[in-house]
């Protein structure tokens, strides 16, 4: 139920609230545990300006999750009890969704929740791998070092994301102004133009002649377009939910030349950053793979976590796991290796975390140069069409005009 209402400070000073309980009891009680007085309170059934209020809020991004776990691992680092700590960031933000958010973890920590069973309520906003750290630092009384993490790992996942867009912008800005000027040429030029030949007896080479016929059987048929459509995506969304498909098209995504290279060494900049942040907190790797495999997405790499976790616990090293696996290079088994034998495999993975990164970071600059001019080759090839298809005949149109 939510309930409106007004509470009375210590200090004599009025707070106006409102938030989600079990009822007028439950509301007492988180007053109570707050030092704070009940003075009026409203039940609101009808919430439908609530919903609609918190759809058209901005998302919370991972930037905010990433101050908002670096300022608590600050305070709760100085000695500020975890509740105030909280209430203090709450005060400090600015966007209204993560604010209520706040208000609805300090609601449940005040009725006796742990810190991770009140984020895993509100899985929209708070991240999984923030439940998951704080339920070991409550386990080994290091949440500081929790929330640093899981920092640090959003961090990560932020960067590898936007390496990735910023290698998109410009092609997919160029395409999406070269498929308008071709449209526009195609649907609005042409016709007229065609018109005006024919009028005056011009004769159009074949390529225009079949520019005609493809525009006056798209006008007619226009309805295939979103048809085509809609069955690729059908088809690849049934593909997905195949399991055995959804595995083979994530494999050779892998293999695509410079994209599946960007894809396969983002991925692993994510596997071996958890695998270290997890070890150094004192997780098991039974532990961490286990996880790893629920909170991942990409097929691939959760049949490769499972193919280790499998050896591993059939006795196996982890150098003969990850060698099995038939999935990492040289470099990165002889880390595993190094990391293995002299028991440093946090710092192993974190070294190979920064290495997978700075490849990925190499992957899109290179990326970004081979796009270039693939661009700039599709644009030569555009013009090139629509002056053999478009300006060959006005040419000849007014080279008629002139000799006659």
């Amino acid at each position: 139920m939510l309930y409106m209402y007004e509470a009375l400070n210590q200090d004599g000073s009025v707070t106006q609230g409102k938030g989600h309980f079990k009822g007028i009891q439950d509301l007492l009680d988180t007053l109570t545990s707050h030092e704070q007085i009940l003075l009026t309170y409203q039940e609101k059934t009808f919430i439908l300006s609530d919903i609609i209020d918190d759809m058209i809020q901005p998302k919370v991004t991972r930037m905010d999750i990433v101050e908002f776990c670096e300022s608590l691992s600050s305070m709760i680092g100085s000695g500020l009890p975890l509740l105030e700590s909280m209430e203090s960031i709450k005060d400090t933000i600015e966007k209204k969704k993560l604010r209520n958010a706040l208000d609805r973890v300090i609601q449940e920590i005040a009725r006796g929740e742990s810190l991770s069973g009140a984020f895993s309520m509100d899985p929209s906003v708070f991240p999984e791998m923030l439940v998951f750290f704080c339920s070991i630092g409550e386990e080994t009384g290091t949440i500081q070092d929790a929330l640093k993490n899981t920092a640090d790992y959003v961090k990560r996942v932020d960067d590898i994301i936007s390496q990735t867009k910023r290698a998109l912008i410009y092609p997919s800005f160029v395409i999406t102004a070269m498929g308008s000027v071709m449209g526009f040429w195609l649907f609005i030029v042409l016709p007229r133009l065609v018109d005006t030949f024919k009028n005056m007896n011009v004769a159009l080479p074949a390529i225009t002649i079949k520019l005609v016929a493809f525009v006056a059987f798209m006008k007619v048929n226009w309805f295939l377009v979103p048809l085509v459509i809609c069955l690729i995506a059908g088809t690849i969304y049934l593909l997905k939910k195949n399991e055995q498909t959804n595995l083979l098209l994530a494999k050779l995504t892998f293999k695509l030349p410079i994209v599946g290279n960007l894809l396969k060494s983002s991925a692993l900049t994510l596997f071996f950053s958890n695998m270290s942040l997890m070890l150094h907190s004192g997780v098991t790797l039974t532990k961490c793979f286990d996880v790893l495999e629920t909170t991942l997405s990409n097929p691939a790499i959760k049949a490769m976590i499972a193919k280790i976790r499998k050896s591993t616990g059939s006795g196996d090293t982890l150098l003969t796991s990850f060698t099995e696996a038939k999935f990492f290079d040289a470099i990165t088994l002889r880390m595993i290796s190094v990391g293995e034998s002299t028991g440093t495999l946090d710092q192993r993975m974190s070294y190979l975390a920064d290495t997978y990164q700075e490849r990925t970071s190499r992957f899109v600059d290179v990326m970004g140069k081979m796009i270039e001019p693939l661009v700039m080759a599709l644009s030569g090839g555009l013009f090139v069409f629509i002056v053999i298809s478009l300006i060959g005949p006005v040419y000849d149109l007014v080279s008629q005009l002139g000799g006659g």
